[in-house]
């Protein structure tokens, strides 16, 4: 999944460049649209979803999502689907108004941004989850307080996939 959106990224500079010379543009100005619409804004929520995809690809056992998203399994452990999806909302909606009124009142935010990368990505696992295997939310949950977890997000991402 995540290779297909990295070739969509460049097959749309490519796209771009064939445009500017088609209508004549030399090939500074083709190199130039083509840099242009291949790192484009749209680049930034590219790779955030092509990091989650690889999240998810790995599995519950992976160590590094387990490490990511153990605290929070933990602490709200007893949630349903939704019960989740409405916390990590208001815990991102809380971290964003933090932000905002650290930069508000002192002019610049020392808050980490790791926090909010977390909620941002847990946001879009539960999506995921929400809309391709809501059934398998309490199996995730467990498998990621469990120490020999398994590979339940590769699943759930198998079948987003199809």
């Amino acid at each position: 999944m995540a290779a297909f959106r990295l070739d969509r990224d460049h097959a749309r500079g490519r796209r771009a460049a064939e445009a500017v010379r088609a209508r004549g543009g030399s090939a500074l100005d083709a190199a130039l649209a083509a840099l242009e619409a291949t790192f484009s804004p749209a680049i930034r929520h590219s790779t955030f979803k092509r990091r989650v995809a690889v999240l998810m690809a790995y599995g519950a056992a992976h160590p590094e999502v387990r490490l990511r998203y153990q605290r929070l399994a933990e602490r709200y452990a007893g949630a349903n689907l939704e019960t989740a999806v409405v916390i990590v909302e208001r815990l991102f909606r809380a971290e964003i108004d933090a932000r905002d009124s650290a930069v508000r009142i002192w002019g610049r935010c020392s808050r980490p941004r790791m926090a909010l990368m977390l909620l941002q990505e847990l946001r879009l696992i539960l999506r995921v989850v929400r809309r391709y295997a809501p059934a398998r939310y309490a199996g995730i949950v467990t498998a990621v307080l469990a120490e020999d977890a398994a590979g339940t997000f590769a699943e759930i991402a198998a079948e987003a996939a199809e």
